[in-house]
């Protein structure tokens, strides 16, 4: 393990990129006829330079295939399709949705083996002959959800919702040992990675691939939820619940938004005290306050169902200048709430917040939110068949606005690039997320280091 990623030299990089990967693919001329059959024979321990295809060609990856845990398994690379590309991955962070999936045994084994992760950052080693975004050489970030360009969705900017993911109709890319059939399920906890070019946008920029990774899954959906979903305007009050990687690239697209009030709620001290740093003005322990169902007989003040004391402190916060309507006052609570806690797959071995279910802070969003504000989630993990209770009237005749989505609308080809010259300026810092770095032969201690949130966020280097 590794507590402060490196970033390798510009030399270095260019030579690996350029120089030695060119040398070592056959990317187009007759191959591009075998790489559209997968016709070529394969061959035992067969690189990218003797076939074309990277048919026959063994690496190791993260894969989860039975009721146990995953494990570090040597695969047997399948024949890359039409539109797929073959990618080196240096880095891929470990999102927490995954952790009980990587670290814990489940009650069935999965319909089919997965390689883990949701995305990275890698160099381009072999590409099919339909690829036109990618070359061999180019450096790409390989999102959790796809972006064609083409679909519906895709087309009315909901590149987020992009409805040709292929998940259902995607070929294995590997073969394990056993013959075992593996599919990429956008992982890149793998020496090598084959997937559609639709995950994958290439990044012309020399910042480290570690604080890249970052953007993969959980930068994208905390970035994309402050400055694509909701419409904060300079001067705003923003909430954000959760102060995990998510909820830190909310705080920090909020700031570059311009928002003059940015709340984070978090029971985390160390992450209150990042979150801090990195753009929030205030920041509230949500364990020091007190929350109970209204009894028979209470007058619900703004209309709520609950007596809470975290949501009257923070529209206390959030509480206008003036009360005067006339003169601009009357609103009670912030303008935006964002939402990025969900269920606990693990108990952490930090603090704890109220409640592991993560149904309550959906709850309390809503609550919350001002009468015409914008509420962006994007919390996983609640139990199946728990409710939020919203009355009849505000949803009917209400004018809160909610967006729900894990990407948190982000269109990758579109937004990752901005997001890079972001970084490059200093706007965002991802670097101060990626916590921890770990080889391939302990990524799942990796994942459980993440489940314990004893660090914001951890990096797994596969080749590292």
């Amino acid at each position: 393990m590794s507590m402060e990623p490196t970033r390798p030299s510009s030399r270095a990089r260019s030579i690996s990129r350029r120089r030695v990967l060119k040398t070592a693919v056959v990317a187009a001329g007759a191959g591009a006829t075998a790489l559209a059959v997968g016709t070529v024979p394969a061959l035992a321990g067969a690189p990218a330079v003797q076939t074309g295809t990277q048919a026959g060609r063994r690496y190791r990856a993260y894969v989860k295939f039975s009721r146990d845990a995953p494990s570090v398994v040597q695969l047997t690379a399948r024949a890359l399709r039409g539109r797929e590309i073959a990618v080196r991955p240096e880095a891929a962070q470990t999102c927490y949705t995954s952790v009980g999936q990587a670290v814990l045994p489940t009650d069935s084994a999965p319909e089919r083996a997965l390689i883990m992760g949701h995305g990275g950052v890698g160099v381009v080693e072999a590409v099919g002959p339909q690829v036109i975004r990618a070359q061999v050489g180019d450096r790409v970030l390989l999102n959790f959800h796809s972006q064609c360009g083409s679909c519906f969705n895709c087309l009315w900017m909901r590149g987020d919702r992009c409805l040709n993911r292929g998940d259902a109709d995607d070929p294995p890319v590997a073969t394990m040992q056993n013959g075992t059939p593996v599919y990429h399920n956008r992982g890149s906890m793998a020496e090598l990675i084959m997937l559609p070019e639709e995950y994958a946008v290439p990044l012309f920029t020399d910042l480290s691939s570690v604080e890249l990774s970052m953007l993969a899954c959980v930068g994208n959906a905390g970035l994309g939820m402050a400055m694509t979903k909701c419409p904060v305007e300079a001067g705003s009050s923003v909430v954000v619940f959760g102060a995990g990687p998510t909820g830190l690239s909310a705080v920090e697209g909020a700031r570059v938004k311009g928002a003059s009030q940015i709340i984070a709620v978090e029971p985390i001290r160390y992450r209150r005290e990042l979150a801090l740093k990195l753009g929030a003005t205030i920041v509230v322990d949500p364990n020091q306050y007190a929350r109970r169902v209204r009894k028979p007989g209470d007058v619900p003040r703004q209309q709520d169902l609950y007596e809470d004391a975290l949501i009257d402190h923070l529209r206390e916060l959030c509480k206008p200048k003036t009360p005067r309507r006339w003169a601009g006052g009357g609103t009670v609570g912030p303008d935006h709430v964002i939402e990025a806690v969900g269920g606990d797959y693990v108990p952490p071995k930090v603090e704890r917040g109220p409640d592991p279910t993560g149904v309550t802070v959906l709850q309390q969003c809503w609550d919350l939110c001002s009468a015409i504000g914008s509420i962006v989630t994007c919390g996983v993990g609640q139990p199946i068949g728990d409710m939020v209770q919203i009355r009849a009237q505000q949803w009917a005749d209400g004018a809160k606005h909610h967006w729900p989505g894990t990407a948190g609308g982000t269109n990758p080809r579109r937004d990752n690039p901005r997001y890079v010259k972001m970084m490059e300026t200093g706007q965002i810092n991802m670097k101060a997320l990626a916590s921890a770095t770990y080889p391939l032969d302990k990524a799942r201690e990796a994942y459980q280091v993440a489940g314990d949130r004893t660090v914001v966020a951890t990096v797994v280097l596969p080749n590292g």
